[in-house]
C-alpha cells in the first residue's frame, strides 16, 4: 500500500493535468453554452481541477452565465474580483462576489473558498497566481472538489485551457436609421479548448446585453476606463 501511495504521488507531480477515471464520472461543470460544453472534456468544467481562460474575450460573459448556471442548480459559486471593476450593486443573480483589497487577500480568499468544499465553481479574474501560489489553489481546490477557474495567460498546472477570439466581421450590428452602425447585438467567438491529448473548436455565438452605468463614486473601484483611481 505504501508503494501504490508513493507512486500515485509520482505520478501526479509528473503529470498534473492527468484526470484520473473516477473523476471522469463526476458531472462537470456546464457553462450553460451548448456549443462550449460540447468541446469541454466531460461537457463542463472540470470538478478539483483548474481551468484557464486566456483573457480577449467572452472569457467574463461566458464564467459569469455559468456561476449564475451552478447557483440556479441549487449549487454556490464565487467570484473575486482581482482588479476592482465590478459593480457591487450589480445583478449577479446569487453568485457570491469577493473585492478582496489586496493580491494577498485575494490569494487568501480565494483559497478558503476552494477548500471549504461548499462551492462548486471559484472564478478568479483580473489577478492570476503563479508559482507556489498556483500550487496551493490547485491543493485547495483538489480537496474542497470545486472547478476553479483564472481569467490568464498562464497555462502552469491548468488541466483545461480556453482561447477565444473574434474578427471584426464576427459582430453583429444593430443599425440605426441612417444605416450606421450603433449597438452591437451579438458576437460570433471561435473557441478553443485545450487539455492533456485533448483539443477541440467550435464557433460560439454570444448575445451581447447593453448596459448604461455611471462612473461609481467608490474610490475603491476602477472607473469605465479601467483605470485606477
Amino acid at each position: 500500500m505504501t508503494a501504490l501511495a508513493d507512486l500515485r504521488r509520482v505520478l501526479e507531480a509528473r503529470f498534473p493535468n492527468a484526470v484520473p477515471l473516477p473523476e471522469r464520472t463526476v458531472p462537470q461543470i456546464p457553462t450553460g453554452v451548448e456549443a462550449l460544453d460540447r468541446i469541454l472534456p466531460g461537457g463542463g468544467l472540470p470538478r478539483g481541477r483548474l481551468s484557464v481562460w486566456v483573457p480577449g474575450i467572452g472569457g467574463s460573459a461566458v464564467l459569469r452565465a455559468a456561476c449564475r448556471g451552478a447557483v440556479s442548480r441549487g449549487e454556490r459559486a464565487a467570484w473575486v474580483d482581482g482588479v476592482g471593476r465590478v459593480l457591487p450593486g450589480a445583478e449577479w443573480g446569487g453568485v457570491v462576489l469577493a473585492r478582496p483589497r489586496t493580491e494577498r487577500e485575494g490569494l487568501e480568499c480565494a483559497e478558503e473558498l476552494l477548500r471549504s468544499g461548499g462551492f462548486a465553481v471559484v472564478v478568479r479574474a483580473g489577478v492570476g497566481s503563479a508559482g507556489s501560489e498556483r500550487v496551493r489553489l490547485c491543493r485547495a481546490a483538489r480537496e474542497g472538489g470545486s472547478a476553479l477557474v483564472e481569467l490568464s495567460e498562464d497555462p502552469h498546472l491548468a488541466s483545461v485551457r480556453i482561447r477565444a477570439r473574434a474578427s471584426p466581421a464576427s459582430f453583429d450590428w444593430r443599425l440605426n436609421g441612417l444605416g450606421e452602425r450603433v449597438v452591437v447585438e451579438s458576437v460570433r467567438l471561435r473557441v478553443q479548448v485545450m487539455a492533456a491529448g485533448w483539443s477541440r473548436e467550435a464557433d460560439v455565438v454570444l448575445v451581447v446585453m447593453n448596459h448604461e452605468h455611471p462612473l461609481s463614486l467608490d474610490p475603491g473601484l476602477a472607473d469605465r476606463r479601467g483605470a485606477d483611481r
